[in-house]
């Protein structure tokens, strides 16, 4: 078999980097999980490649150079490692002083924070805080409250120096970018879907980055991260279901043009401007051809380009495994059909989507894209907070 694809993928080009899209704290529930789901003489070669790719390897051959969470993933590590969890959060009730089942989430929650973090400190030290960080996100509940969002991302980034605040890039959020970039704080956006929310935080990160070197800070570590969420902006009602509501002509596979456009244009448009951050994708969407073979085309679209690929642990093995004996090439370069792309901009929602002055900031709650995926982060952080909340 071929060397590892992931590896393979990352070496198209130096500015590529692969993240964990999970808490670093499952990585062992995901070898053991994935690789019972393979036929048996695939597991030894699975178990093989990914001892050498993570926590079990030298910190030098990682293939991971960072992990994004949030509080759902923080909540999928409790609930894939409840026994260990129980115990903590017992540990956690004793030492709280308070009352609230919130205030106890919190807790929790940061620990989740810390504990990850701990886990990627030798590559960040080893990098010199270039590589290494994970992301941290304030809670999901607070997206439209700014001052309550900065008071919680100085918690999430106090317990780490490799910890990158995840704020969402909704209205309120905006400003926070700059708050934290004045500090010398990384950060990454969330919630994030279309070209003017991307460049809204880039210019919010850059102005708080100037002030913050102005006045002779330059801490190390910093880094900032925009992601751009593919399938949950292609997979939206406005967008997905408009399409299917008005019976266009236009495929599956041809809608994740539409995140290739959107990625493409503002990874580019960061080099143009000199704005100091990088684009990061996520919600890569599984396909299957008429043959029964999986691929990823939100991955493949990608390959070689100046981004940040954050992979959920499903899609780690999927890519690991199918694509073990493909070829993988450079399509960095490749321009969006241009055939494929008159078809998507006749859908109102993406037109609106890749214009950079298509939303205003204060239209960004509005977003159909990003009201659907808060509604899903906050269900999963108040599943998160019941439970621990049993314990006060």
């Amino acid at each position: 078999m071929s060397e590892n694809a992931w590896r393979r993928l990352q070496a198209l080009s130096n500015e590529t980097e692969i993240w964990w899209d999970s808490s670093p704290l499952v990585w062992p529930n995901f070898v053991e999980s994935y690789m019972a789901g393979l036929p048996e003489e695939d597991r030894a070669w699975f178990k093989n490649e990914t001892d050498g790719m993570f926590l079990d390897a030298p910190v030098e051959n990682w293939a991971f150079k960072g992990c994004t969470t949030n509080p759902p993933l923080s909540w999928a590590v409790i609930q894939k490692r409840t026994d260990e969890w129980v115990e903590i959060i017992k540990e956690k009730r004793k030492s709280y002083k308070g009352k609230s089942q919130y205030g106890l989430f919190k807790e929790v929650y940061l620990e989740t924070v810390k504990r990850g973090a701990e886990k990627l400190l030798p590559l960040f030290e080893a990098s010199d805080g270039k590589l290494g960080h994970i992301s941290g996100q304030v809670d999901p509940n607070l997206i439209k409250d700014e001052a309550a969002m900065k008071e919680m991302a100085d918690e999430v980034a106090a317990q780490s120096p490799n910890v990158m605040v995840k704020i969402p890039a909704s209205t309120a959020g905006i400003p926070i970018f700059k708050y934290l970039a004045s500090k010398g704080i990384a950060t990454n956006a969330t919630t994030c879907f279309n070209v003017p929310q991307i460049m809204a935080v880039a210019h919010s990160v850059a102005e708080g980055r100037k002030e913050h070197l102005a006045a002779g800070g330059n801490r190390k570590g910093w880094k900032a991260v925009i992601t751009q969420m593919s399938g949950r902006l292609e997979d939206s009602a406005a967008f997905r279901g408009y399409i299917n509501k008005m019976n266009m002509d236009i495929s599956p596979l041809e809608l994740r043009v539409a995140s290739e456009a959107v990625v493409k244009k503002t990874a580019n448009l960061l080099i143009e401007r000199d704005l100091p951050l990088k684009m990061l994708q996520c919600s890569a969407r599984k396909h299957i051809d008429f043959e029964g073979n999986v691929f990823y085309p939100h991955i493949e679209m990608f390959a070689g380009g100046p981004l940040v690929y954050t992979v959920p642990p499903a899609v780690i093995g999927d890519y690991l495994y199918h694509y073990r004996n493909r070829e993988i090439v450079n399509n960095w370069n490749n321009t969006p059909d241009a055939a494929v792309m008159d078809k998507l901009l006749q859908v109102p929602y993406f037109k609106k989507s890749y214009e950079e002055d298509g939303y205003a900031v204060e239209q960004f709650d509005e977003i159909t894209s990003l009201k659907e995926n808060a509604a899903v982060f906050s269900a999963a952080t108040n599943d998160m907070i019941d439970f621990v909340g049993k314990f006060v």
